[in-house]
């Protein structure tokens, strides 16, 4: 116990030093932005799926990571829940200085795993006024019944939440620890889907389908960033008329040059 609290202060010193950190938009910004929020311990690639699947479909804005965690440690991450917390506040500040610097373009927000519960804090500790236009969470680690009511307050469109009940890390390992949002036992919308008590209406619960494989979702934990899935699918929540390449073309034909990830540490 006095180890953990020694982190969490160790946090909370920390925060000082991150607060007032800010990054630069790429040129593609003034096209949109989506940004990814990996899971925890930042050891996925996703950003690189996410951005060359957005790419092959068509996707002109920008996609940034925000590399939340400063363990670098899986069990931490999941368990220390100021990180995850400190991460939304930093990422709240992003979408804000994004939302001010280029008003009416449109931004996204992906968040995978752990990551998941960054981006629906980050959207409930946004001023208001601010929105976002649609988030997807994949291999969600919130809990299944999480509240997400004050995050929609700052939602334009939907929420999307793709879950796998053949997600090992969820069904098995994350049982042994707790959700994101700290509940122990409880079965992670990743898993089963996500039913919150209120604004249902505005969550839309996408099951994982054999189909998904061929585009190299098989349904565990870290898939579903696979370039050819999020081409596929998760573009679909992303591409308007105003990011993508242009009038008159399909998501198959689609070529566009998007730019690196910004790391938005």
């Amino acid at each position: 116990m006095m180890r953990r609290a020694a982190y969490i202060i160790t946090i909370v010193l920390l925060s000082g030093m991150l607060a007032g950190c800010t990054s630069g938009f790429g040129e593609k910004a003034k096209y949109g932005i989506t940004f990814y929020c990996p899971g925890a311990g930042n050891v996925d690639l996703g950003d690189a799926g996410v951005r060359e699947g957005l790419e092959q479909a068509g996707y002109r804005g920008q996609v940034s990571r925000l590399t939340w965690s400063v363990s670098f440690n899986v069990a931490i991450d999941q368990t220390v829940q100021p990180i995850a917390r400190l991460g939304a506040k930093r990422l709240a500040g992003y979408i804000q200085d994004y939302i001010n610097q280029y008003p009416g373009r449109e931004v996204n927000v992906v968040g995978l795993s752990a990551g998941s519960g960054v981006a629906i804090w980050a959207l409930e500790a946004l001023r208001p006024k601010y929105k976002v236009n649609n988030v997807v969470l994949l291999g969600s680690s919130l809990s299944e019944n999480y509240d997400v009511s004050k995050a929609l307050r700052h939602v334009k469109g939907k929420i999307y939440c793709y879950y796998s009940p053949n997600d090992a890390v969820l069904t098995q390992l994350m049982k042994l620890a707790c959700t994101i949002d700290g509940k122990f036992g409880a079965e992670g919308a990743g898993a089963v889907g996500l039913h919150p008590p209120r604004g249902a209406d505005r969550v839309v619960n996408i099951r994982w389908r054999p189909e998904f494989e061929r585009y190299g979702y098989s349904g565990g934990h870290m898939d579903s960033t696979s370039p050819a899935f999020v081409r596929r699918y998760v573009s679909e929540h992303i591409l308007t008329s105003r990011s993508a390449a242009g009038p008159g073309t399909t998501f198959a034909k689609r070529s566009a040059t998007i730019p690196r990830v910004a790391h938005l540490d």
